[in-house]
């Protein structure tokens, strides 16, 4: 079966690592860095990892990664790039209870029609004490229901409180979400989605860009245990 982003691998990798897109991917690593930390050379497991275009800031940060993604033509993109990855969903992971110690999603969490068992199975793979990190668009400010006006300032229209997705709609824009769709993720949603999995919220924090209402939240879960 293909996958959504099949098409679209070449036209995405351009767009985030040397497009229009670059600033904004650029926005997700600095925040990425903020919650991850370094990474002593211990595994790192990116779910949803497309083309590879965070990789290098895991590297970077002295992390091991291996990427998880659906899209074959994406993860052979990634391979190219010297990535360690396979193809695979993210709700059955090819890895052995407690065998990695961090896993992040970058940009992804728009992507999974259902988040919950995406979050278990980062619950089941994770080392007791290990972190998930996740970075993505702002829940609250930077949903597919959202406009922004020059200045910055959001208007939030009728439709962000119903987690679905979204395949047409005039906000969606000329980017990737006008051509593969995206789901509309209530905070609730994604907060309990990863409570509900087992994992512990820990740290919360907000892009550093200089919009007045930020377009990025990440946060950080853990696995209970030691």
């Amino acid at each position: 079966m293909r996958q959504r982003y099949d098409d679209f691998a070449d036209w995405y990798d351009a767009y985030a690592t040397r497009g229009v897109g670059l600033p904004f991917a650029r926005a997700a690593d600095r925040l990425l860095a903020r919650l991850l930390g370094a990474g002593h050379g211990r595994l790192c497991l990116d779910l949803g990892c497309g083309g590879g275009a965070h990789a290098p800031a895991l590297t970077g940060l002295d992390w091991q990664p291996v990427g998880v993604d659906v899209s074959a033509p994406q993860i052979g993109l990634a391979r190219r790039k010297g990535l360690t990855a396979v193809v695979a969903s993210a709700e059955r992971l090819p890895l052995g209870a407690r065998s990695v110690d961090a896993a992040t999603m970058i940009m992804t969490s728009t992507d999974f029609d259902d988040l919950p068992p995406v979050f278990a199975e980062a619950h089941r793979v994770l080392r007791p004490g290990g972190r998930l990190v996740v970075v993505g668009a702002h829940p609250c400010f930077g949903g597919v229901f959202v406009e922004r006006d020059s200045r910055g300032a959001c208007t939030v229209h009728p439709g962000y409180r119903r987690h679905r997705r979204v395949e047409r709609h005039p906000l969606l824009g000329d980017g990737i979400r006008s051509r593969v769709g995206v789901v509309n993720v209530p905070l609730p949603v994604l907060l309990n989605a990863l409570t509900g999995a087992g994992l512990v919220l820990g740290q919360t924090a907000e892009d550093d860009g200089d919009q007045p209402v930020p377009e990025l939240l990440g946060l950080t879960a853990t696995r209970p245990g030691h």
